[in-house]
């Protein structure tokens, strides 16, 4: 997609600083992708511990494991 936008140019100055190399138009491409993958990392971050994600799976494997073991105790007449 083509799209002119109006970008402050000490701003565009220090994109070019650190990408050198790449064209106005690359530097861009880059600049967008790398701030929707942040936003992308961060809303996927907020999810953890809803039960919906949870980055600690070892944790959650623990407790399930944990439940399980009290479950199958519990049906064999075991109290604990």
């Amino acid at each position: 997609m083509r799209a002119t936008i109006a970008i402050d140019e000490k701003l565009m100055d220090e994109l070019m600083r650190a990408e050198k190399g790449a064209s106005r138009s690359e530097a861009v491409r880059r600049a967008v992708h790398g701030h929707v993958r942040r936003k992308r990392i961060e809303a996927f971050k907020r999810l953890a511990g809803s039960r919906i994600v949870d980055l600690d799976w070892r944790e959650m494997e623990r407790i399930e494991m944990k439940d399980a073991e009290r479950v199958e105790r519990k049906r064999h007449g075991h109290k604990r």
